[in-house]
């Protein structure tokens, strides 16, 4: 019943008819014909009005959805979500201003209900919308991981590779397996698991053991639901850990001539696809100056009116590997001083 759809005046009531009109309306609310609870209130001049048409969009995968109609009414901010496998205690999901929400990491075979109230500006909150409920079974295996990179490393933190991935989005996702081998061509093994890394709930991995240099590795990522079905594996992604270089000349503490040319000097490291040049200011960055040098070259000239006279400078040098704009080992650091 919405306020304003009966208009009864007071004095348009026979004689003795009020006490008659409050029984009959009692009456209403207590045989059912009218719900308490969809009987909006009133409160410091809002109508609180609860929300109506709620509803299951989807069950499935450990994953429920519901929606209702938009609450309108004037001071409306946004509604409560409860939630449970007990309809008469449900526990509070969360808060939304959309008309919508998801929650997921249920169990497969419970049935769980839901309400919702609308909350407004004055902190008053609407009684319960409409129960609705739903098994959220598992349907499908999950969706196969996406977005795979590989990344070698070898610097003052040790030799490892990091691996990332994109987040998969299944509501019944219980984590991921990454696979390791030496070949694009890799199969993961899911019966002994003899080319298991790791298994994991992030959709991030670092991964230090038994790294060879310059050797190449692949991944490959499965994602898994709480009843242990399988994605798919993931497209493969590799890299290799490379040597570091070494800086030959200046020598570190070098003082050289502000008005001559700087010749920088490093080792080559094999299966290179190139180098970094860093000059900074400090020994933990503050670059003043970046060159990327050919994998076939093992020096970089620079003029040395490019920096200023008597101040500190630093330089090292990274290896890259299949991704040219990542460092993937880097040399020690070396300080030089410009006099003029």
């Amino acid at each position: 019943m919405q306020r304003g759809a009966i208009k009864v005046g007071r004095d348009l009531l026979p004689a003795g008819s009020r006490l008659s009109f409050i029984i009959t309306i009692y009456f209403m609310i207590i045989s059912g014909c009218q719900k308490l609870s969809s009987i909006p209130t009133s409160k410091d001049n809002f109508i609180i009005v609860p929300p109506t048409g709620l509803g299951i969009v989807y069950a499935g995968n450990a994953t429920i959805f519901v929606a209702w109609d938009q609450v309108t009414a004037v001071g409306f901010s946004y509604y409560n979500i409860y939630y449970g496998t007990d309809s008469t205690r449900l526990n509070y999901a969360g808060e939304t201003t959309d008309n919508s929400f998801l929650v997921d990491s249920l169990n497969y075979d419970s049935t769980y209900y839901f309400r919702v109230t609308a909350v407004y500006e004055n902190g008053s909150e609407s009684t319960p919308s409409n129960y609705a409920s739903a098994q959220p079974k598992l349907i499908s295996r999950p969706t196969t991981p996406a977005g795979l990179t590989v990344q070698g490393h070898n610097d003052a933190s040790g030799k490892y590779f990091t691996v990332i991935w994109s987040a998969n989005t299944d509501g019944d996702l219980a984590g991921y397996e990454v696979y390791r081998g030496t070949s694009s061509e890799f199969i993961p093994d899911t019966i002994s698991f003899s080319n298991l890394a790791a298994v994991l709930k992030i959709n991030s991995f670092k991964d230090t053991t038994r790294i060879v240099l310059n050797e190449e590795y692949y991944y490959e990522v499965i994602a898994f639901d709480f009843a242990h079905l399988r994605s798919v594996p993931s497209q493969p992604a590799g890299d290799m850990v490379l040597e570091k270089p070494a800086l030959i000349s200046p020598s570190n503490g070098s003082t050289l001539n502000y008005n001559n040319n700087l010749t920088f000097y490093f080792t080559q490291v094999p299966e290179a696809t190139g180098y970094i040049f860093y000059v900074s200011n400090s020994a933990n960055g503050g670059d003043v100056y970046t060159s990327f040098i050919p994998s076939s070259q093992d020096s970089i000239e620079l003029s040395g009116s490019s920096f200023n006279p008597g101040q500190l400078y630093f330089w090292h040098v990274a290896a890259t590997s299949f991704d040219q704009n990542t460092p993937n080992s880097a040399s020690d650091v070396f300080d030089f001083t410009l006099t003029q």
